[in-house]
């Protein structure tokens, strides 16, 4: 999925007209302005990232549910309970980017004064990728973990209730680099992705069981995190899912500050040198020219989209224009 798509299946789009046109769109579905802003850039520093899966191809599910009332357009977004090192947001059954970020922004200032901080969120729907909040952090020399849950376990994909496709949750860990590229583990528990279904998937189950038992754990405790840990297993969390149904999430960040312990720039520096000795020393995994770690190929991604324009594929691009003509909104590309 999150694969560039080659030159003959995409056209380069300008970051600024995905967050214009992205914006618009989530306007007219009911979303307001401040939210939209904020949602369309997070979707467009997505897409910058090569992170395709969480990018503006995912704008036309985000209108619909809104428009749907699947979640709540304009929510009042609250502060349950804080604390010098933490702080509970509720999010009133909303897309969770809006009460997310302003967690993280929160925690952050708290981490910088007292070296650790952590942020609740309930009662919000997709909160997209957990790097969105850990790049946030990274920007401000923290390193920083998310996850998003639910309670009870619900994950419609496992349909079949395999074991070994147990959940999925999104979680995200990252440490910023001082002069290169950062060092961000950003994506989902489970061994498989979604689409991986059938025998030949089957059996890698009694190939690599290890591998399988892993990712059942890391799905139990994130879900946990994000899920009963946040509260979602409440009275208030209950009545929200009933009036909003695809609120029924919610998240955590824990940020921490760089200099807790040591110099922040020698940590820095610390990342720098694990990704050279890595692709200087390490061989390369099979079919593949290079060893990079996680967080180098968002990080070129971005610096060569940035200047060169988006790849988006021919079918990311017809959800898109799909979307502005339900939404009568037009696409900055096509004037």
């Amino acid at each position: 999925m999150n694969k560039p798509p080659n030159d003959k299946e995409s056209i380069k789009i300008k970051a600024e007209h995905l967050r214009k046109f992205s914006a618009e769109c989530l306007q007219s579905a009911g979303m307001n302005k401040v939210h939209a802003e904020q949602l369309s850039d997070l979707l467009t520093k997505s897409d910058l990232r090569g992170v395709r899966s969480h990018g503006t191809r995912a704008l036309l599910g985000y209108c619909h549910t809104l428009k749907k009332q699947q979640a709540n357009p304009n929510p009042q977004i609250t502060i349950v309970r804080e604390t010098d090192t933490s702080i509970f947001v509720d999010g009133d059954g909303g897309l969770g980017y809006a009460p997310t970020m302003l967690a993280t922004e929160k925690v952050i200032k708290k981490a910088k004064q007292k070296g650790v901080a952590v942020g609740g969120i309930r009662c919000i729907g997709h909160y997209g990728s957990a790097g969105h909040y850990v790049h946030r952090a990274m920007e401000e020399k923290c390193t920083a973990y998310s996850v998003q849950g639910a309670y009870p376990q619900y994950y419609p994909s496992n349909k079949e209730k395999r074991a070994a496709h147990y959940g999925n949750p999104p979680l995200c860990f990252g440490f910023p680099g001082e002069e290169g590229a950062p060092i961000v583990l950003d994506g989902a528990t489970c061994i498989l992705a979604d689409y991986q279904r059938g025998e030949e998937f089957e059996t890698l189950e009694s190939q690599i069981p290890a591998a399988f038992f892993k990712s059942m754990g890391y799905t139990a405790i994130g879900t946990l995190l994000g899920g009963a840990f946040v509260g979602l297993g409440d009275k208030r969390a209950e009545s929200i899912k009933e009036l909003w149904p695809s609120a029924r999430l919610g998240g955590l960040v824990v940020v921490m500050d760089l200099g807790l312990f040591t110099k922040s720039e020698d940590v820095c520096k610390g990342v720098d040198e694990m990704n050279r000795l890595a692709t200087e020393e390490m061989i390369p995994v099979s079919g593949y020219d290079e060893t990079t770690l996680p967080g180098t190929i968002e990080h070129r991604n971005t610096s060569n989209y940035q200047q060169d324009g988006i790849p988006i594929s021919v079918d990311d691009l017809k959800r898109l224009e799909k979307c502005g003509s339900e939404f009568y909104v037009k696409s900055p590309w096509n004037i």
